[in-house]
């Protein structure tokens, strides 16, 4: 029995290890050429998922944009510095603007921000304001790397109450 637990925290381990610590954005980019968005409804009428997937193109020519996989913890009327990522295509050298859009009662700085060949780590800071609703809010992020489709992704912050 101590064998089979054993086993299992390994196997956990290696699946938390390999999932890594960021949430990572459609591809984007020159490269990737085509999206295609699938739309299902469940039978009952009441839950639509739509997924939009790039489909073929050059992936050498794409980037990605990597946010926290868990939720940036912070208080109001606090500040909290989170790293934003491009991943780039081995032959994908353009520059990648990021767009940040915040919900009500946070702020993020700078709100534009432009990661360079070389320089694929982008920080900005996020603020709750003093009357931020207490609770789990989304900050969208969009990165354009020129022509191509965009790369789309939030990332969760946990707005706590002020003690």
């Amino acid at each position: 029995m101590r064998r089979l637990w054993t086993g299992f925290l390994a196997f956990g381990l290696v699946c938390i290890v390999s999932a890594g610590c960021s949430r990572e954005s459609n591809k984007a980019g020159p490269g990737a050429t085509g999206t295609k968005k699938e739309t299902h409804t469940t039978p009952d009428g009441k839950t639509t998922t739509t997924t939009n997937t790039t489909d073929g193109g050059d992936r050498s020519q794409t980037f990605t944009v990597k946010v926290p996989s868990t939720s940036t913890s912070i208080r109001q009327g606090e500040r909290k510095e989170v790293v934003l990522t491009v991943s780039r295509g081995n032959n994908f050298d353009s520059d990648v603007h990021l767009t940040l859009k915040a919900p009500t009662g946070l702020k993020v700085e700078p709100s534009t921000a432009t990661a360079k060949k070389g320089s694929d780590e982008v920080r900005v800071t996020v603020e709750a304001m003093a009357d931020a609703t207490p609770g789990t809010s989304d900050v969208h992020v969009t990165g354009h790397g020129g022509s191509g489709p965009n790369a789309d992704v939030d990332f969760k912050v946990e707005v706590k109450k002020k003690d």
